[in-house]
């Protein structure tokens, strides 16, 4: 009798505990591994993401020179283009190895880099959880990138720590801050383009070629304009050009006005 009210005792503290949600009794690879959760700020999506827009502009032109323009050939060119830089950020290790324990290691490469997804604030000191891994385990990190002593798993959106001793090797490894950037290609946001297309029944064809912005999307319209291949200056949207000479290889000109 006096077995059977020590087991109840036991079962009764551990009820209590329970019931305080101080911890809770789990498996990973044993049936004795108890873990304590805590509560996860999870990170918005894109939060620690930086968008940059660059300007290029870029002029095919020189006022006052000759220049020579085959069938097809660029007139005058003036475009501006913009590219995205995406920049994120992530963390590396400073080296390969592994948070090691009786079980499963926890293992990392210095050749990958690492997402923090969110933090927990234990005994006072935040730190940052790293994406888990394929079985789920989570390393967490202070913001010095040093590797807390002990490894979680997400249950019920909380953070759970195992109770299991991990080492870290090798030690002295730490989770630095590392910015990657992608960017994504030249896009025309305005601008212009005139391209000589030859000669039609004695007259000389241009095509005009504009790129507008419209609430964040460029539109394009062309046209086409017809001049007498004997004319000595024209006009196109402005663009006044003087004709110099003209055969079946294409037109050479000069730029009066833009």
């Amino acid at each position: 009798m006096k077995k059977i009210f020590v087991v109840l005792g036991i079962l009764g503290l551990s009820s209590c505990g329970y019931f305080q949600g101080d911890y809770t009794l789990g498996k990973r690879n044993t049936l004795t591994d108890f873990f304590y959760t805590y509560n996860i700020n999870y990170y918005m999506e894109g939060a620690f993401e930086e968008t940059e827009t660059e300007t290029i502009a870029i002029t095919d032109y020189k006022a006052g020179s000759a220049r020579h323009a085959v069938p097809g050939g660029i007139v005058v060119s003036s475009k501006i283009y913009q590219k995205l830089t995406h920049s994120d950020e992530f963390v590396r290790p400073t080296s390969k190895g592994a948070m090691v324990s009786a079980t499963v290691p926890v293992e990392f490469s210095d050749e990958k880099v690492y997402k923090a997804i969110g933090e927990v604030e234990i005994n006072g000191k935040v730190l940052r959880l790293l994406e888990p891994n394929r079985i789920g385990d989570i390393l967490l990190i202070d913001e010095r990138g040093n590797v807390y002593p002990r490894v979680g798993r997400i249950y019920n959106d909380r953070l759970a720590l195992l109770d299991s001793s991990f080492i870290l090797e090798p030690t002295g490894t730490k989770f630095l801050n590392e910015t990657m950037s992608t960017s994504s290609k030249e896009e025309v946001v305005s601008g212009f383009e005139i391209r000589y297309m030859g000669m039609k029944d004695y007259q000389m064809e241009f095509e005009y070629s504009a790129v507008s912005p419209n609430n964040g999307m460029p539109i394009e319209a062309s046209k086409t304009f017809m001049f007498p291949m004997y004319d000595k200056e024209v006009e196109i949207e402005g663009v006044k050009l003087e004709i110099l000479n003209i055969d079946e290889s294409g037109i050479e000109y000069k730029i009066l006005d833009i």
